[in-house]
């Protein structure tokens, strides 16, 4: 099935598309004062956001199949005609014309959607002259986890579902990300494409709510294109490490393109790990890609909600943000951290009280914070080398993060005490319900079951810098943008300053928090922060550019500090196009799986060896007694030494660990090459217990008697 057919991919696809039509016709009907571009993007976005959501919903009562499907239809269509008739009274027919400037940003949106599009078939299952597939180097890690998402509903029916790398364990990874391509597959459309037609979508809405948010913001085209510049081509200055000796050696600019994960933007051993959003984000994290979507669409309507007074804009912002955990958990966290902060904002215009207090406020916190780390620091070790700098930072936190929620407390309870009751109550009231109702049932049913973990959520200071100067560590990963960024912060106006005001909190929780057991994740939320500074960045540039008006040479400099900005991006992103040429399924493997997909029940289990990449999990949607690892530790799920152990004895010796086999439910025994390096396979005890039902290309599977 995971070939696809015609009639499956038309079927796949016409799926899909009705869900994109529904959602640009649900926003022609609620935003029809917007512009015809700000429609189209977030008529996009509530598509998607629909497809992800419906037929999971109804799946949860009538298992993830077609018929699921065709009642989710259904549900859409109602949803279509509820649109039309709540807003016949209030619709006015918008204008169906493109500005002259958005046919330009909508021609860079396409040219930069166009070129994901070709990376991503590039690095997801091309297939290779033996009949294996190829991934690229950003996929290599990421792909299989994702694939098993995809093909695990599909092929067992069950809405939640388990890890089929380990079927004792729900999955609470934000899967929604991942169903939207379930729900293209389910009709029998080629996986390769359900994988990569949603995820050309999601790009093509990240680019455009990006640009579409910074218009809005910035007010100025030319400091919305530059802010979406410096985002999309995101890099600091780790393209000196490669042009270094560049006469003499050649081949240390060249193994941007011929190594492994050595690239301007992401290049470990210098401590290069801001990574471009293009290569290292969107392409293979299909969360984050989903996540910025609607980060992008929930800070627009907020923005013209909060900044604007466009007050009805509440409710829909808040219907996005509520659906958001299970898309993305770091943007959900993100955004309400935005809002808090957002909602302080208007609270202190609100009360009419004036900036030096803010200003004082905020540079006693930062001397609370400094003081605070260098007495605990001080306290827990003699010499630089064995301070505990997670114990001094998580104090700052705790210490910085209460005094913040008591001013928040103070401010807010002064303002209802003062008569605004009504207005806060009518907007972020409002707003705050309408989340919670949303988002609490994913959060206890799927978020906190998984981050309940004791890996979760622990002390850990400076992200992932272990050997760079602070400060440095930021200026050559970020570059130009984190050099102007202070400037920008004293010459920016009060609005501004409020717009970006979250970056402090977002900041101070990614630098003291490791909030997976993954703490290179916690960039998840270090870049919406990214994205308020890089406007502010943006627009400062533009100011020092009309101020140079008159002194020669002003656009060679502009163009020369451009290009710092975007060059290490630039060449990220063309390691990438050439990048697909790692066959991390082999032939063997692949024609397994395919026989396993076409002669074996959807929930059969299959003992084999818990490789990394493994296409029979992958491909199939079957169930492992047990995965990589690897995966188990990045998703915050325990070690499994004692069922890896009994793998082993498994295999060494079939007969006498029968016991095992129906502890696990082992449906079938698999034998190839993988397994004869891992285990000490008793190939002959095997055949005693379970029958051979395949053997292609040194690849055996037999099952159980």
């Amino acid at each position: 099935m995971f070939n696809g057919t015609i009639l499956g991919n038309l079927s796949g696809f016409l799926y899909f598309t009705l869900y994109i039509v529904a959602g640009v016709f649900i926003s022609h009907r609620i935003f029809s004062r917007f512009s015809s571009l700000t429609r189209l993007w977030l008529g996009t976005v509530m598509g998607t956001v629909l497809l992800m959501w419906l037929p999971v919903l109804v799946s949860f009562l009538m298992g993830f199949n077609i018929l699921s499907h065709t009642v989710a239809a259904v549900v859409l269509a109602g949803l279509c005609v509820c649109s039309f008739v709540f807003t016949r009274k209030s619709w006015q027919a918008p204008s169906l014309k493109l500005a002259k400037k958005d046919v330009i940003a909508l021609s860079l949106v396409g040219i930069m959607t166009v070129f994901y599009g070709i990376v991503e078939a590039n690095h997801i299952m091309a297939p290779s002259e033996t009949g294996g597939m190829i991934f690229g180097q950003s996929t290599y890690f990421d792909a299989n986890i994702h694939l098993s998402f995809i093909t695990t509903p599909v092929a067992q029916g069950d809405m939640p579902f388990c890890y089929n790398i380990l079927p004792t364990m729900q999955v609470s990874y934000p899967f929604l990300s991942d169903t939207i391509s379930s729900s293209i597959y389910v009709f029998g459309a080629s996986l390769r494409w359900s994988y990569i037609v949603p995820t050309i979508l999601g790009a093509f809405n990240v680019y455009l709510g990006c640009f579409i948010f910074f218009e809005l913001w910035l007010k100025r085209y030319v400091k919305a294109l530059l802010a979406w510049i410096l985002f999309v081509f995101n890099g600091g200055f780790g393209f000196m490490y490669f042009f270094d000796n560049l006469r003499i050696d050649s081949d240390n600019f060249n193994r941007i393109f011929e190594n492994l994960y050595e690239t301007p933007t992401n290049l470990d051993g210098n401590m290069i790990r801001w990574v471009n959003t293009f290569c290292d984000m969107m392409i293979p994290q299909r969360a984050t890609l989903f996540g910025w979507m609607m980060l992008f669409a929930v800070l627009y309507l907020l923005y013209r909600a909060v900044f604007q007074k466009e007050t009805r804009l509440f409710i829909p912002a808040a219907v996005l943000a509520g659906l958001t955990p299970l898309i993305s958990t770091h943007i959900f966290l993100s955004l309400g951290i935005i809002c808090a902060i957002w909602m302080l904002s208007r609270v202190y215009v609100m009360l009419e009280l004036k900036p030096i207090y803010a200003l004082v406020a905020s540079i006693i916190l930062l001397a609370l914070g400094v003081i605070l780390f260098i007495l605990t620091a001080k306290s827990t070790g003699t010499s630089i080398e064995n301070v505990d700098y997670d114990k001094a930072g998580f104090t700052v936190l705790v210490a910085c993060g209460s005094v913040i929620g008591l001013i928040y407390a103070s401010l807010t309870l002064y303002a209802l005490v003062k008569g605004f009751f009504k207005e806060i109550f009518f907007t972020w009231g409002i707003f705050l319900i309408i989340v919670l109702t949303l988002a609490l049932p994913q959060l206890l049913l799927f978020t906190f079951k998984q981050s309940s973990g004791s890996s979760f959520l622990k002390p850990h200071f400076n992200w992932i810098n272990w050997r760079d100067e602070y400060f440095w560590f930021y200026i050559k990963n970020i570059g130009v943008p984190a050099l102007l960024f202070i400037p920008a912060l004293f010459n920016s106006s009060k609005r501004n300053l409020a717009i970006v005001a979250p970056i402090a909190v977002l900041m101070l929780i990614a630098e003291t928090v490791a909030l997976t057991p993954n703490t290179y994740d916690n960039n998840k939320i270090i870049y919406p922060a990214f994205v308020l500074a890089i406007g502010l960045v943006a627009d400062y540039m533009v100011v020092i550019y009309d101020k140079l008006k008159g002194v020669g040479g002003r656009r060679i400099i502009a163009a020369v500090v451009l290009c710092a900005c975007v060059l290490s991006g630039a060449l990220s992103m063309g390691r990438e196009y050439v990048a697909g040429e790692y066959e991390i399924f082999p032939a063997s493997q692949v024609k397994a799986a395919w026989w396993m997909q076409n002669n074996t029940e959807g929930d059969d289990v299959f003992l084999c060896n818990d490789r990394y990449n493994n296409a029979l999990s992958g491909l199939s949607g079957r169930n492992l007694v047990c995965g990589s690892n690897s995966f188990f530790s990045t998703h915050g799920l325990p070690g499994f030494s004692e069922l890896q152990s009994d793998i082993k004895k498994m295999y060494s010796d079939p007969e006498g660990n029968l016991h095992l086999y129906e502890k696990y439910n082992v449906d079938y025994i698999v034998v190839g090459s993988e397994e004869r390096n891992s285990y000490s396979v008793n190939e002959d005890g095997i055949k005693k217990i379970a029958k051979l039902v395949y053997d292609q290309s040194n690849v055996a599977i037999y099952k159980m008697n």
